[in-house]
C-alpha cells in the first residue's frame, strides 16, 4: 500500500516537474483522494508509474493516469526455470574440431558424419 508520505512527496515532485503549484490544502485534498484511489499500489510501484508517467506525458497526471501506467508495465515474476532434460554431448568435440582444422582427414571425415546425422546433438 503507497503510503501518504510517498503519495505526498512525488505529488509535489510532480507539481515542480509540471510547474503545477499546489497549496498546502490542495495538496492535503489530493493525498487523501489518491490514497483512497491508489490504496492497492505498493511504495515502489507508486514510484515507478509515477516516473513512466512523467516519462509520456507532459501534463500532471490525475489518478487514472497513474494508475494505467501502472497496468500497462509488464509483470516482473521471480519463477524459477523449470529443469530441461540432460542434453546429449559429444565427448572430446572441441579436440575432434580442432583437429579437423588442423586437415586431419580422419578428423574431417567424423565431423562431416555427424553433420549428416540431424538428430544428433553437436555440444
Amino acid at each position: 500500500m503507497a503510503t501518504k508520505q510517498r503519495i505526498s512527496a512525488e505529488l509535489a515532485r510532480m507539481a515542480v516537474t509540471y510547474r503545477h503549484p499546489l497549496d498546502a490544502d490542495e495538496l492535503r485534498a489530493l493525498v487523501s483522494t489518491w490514497d483512497e484511489l491508489c490504496s492497492d499500489l505498493s511504495d515502489s510501484e507508486f514510484i515507478a508509474a509515477c516516473k513512466a508517467h512523467m516519462r509520456k506525458s507532459s501534463f500532471f497526471p490525475c489518478p487514472a493516469n497513474v494508475l494505467r501506467e501502472h497496468a500497462e508495465r509488464p509483470v516482473k515474476m521471480d519463477l524459477p526455470a523449470l529443469p530441461l532434460e540432460p542434453e546429449a554431448k559429444t565427448p572430446q568435440l572441441g579436440c575432434l574440431v580442432l583437429a579437423a582444422f588442423r586437415g586431419d582427414p580422419e578428423a574431417q571425415a567424423a565431423i562431416e558424419n555427424m553433420r549428416q546425422q540431424p538428430s544428433r546433438v553437436m555440444q
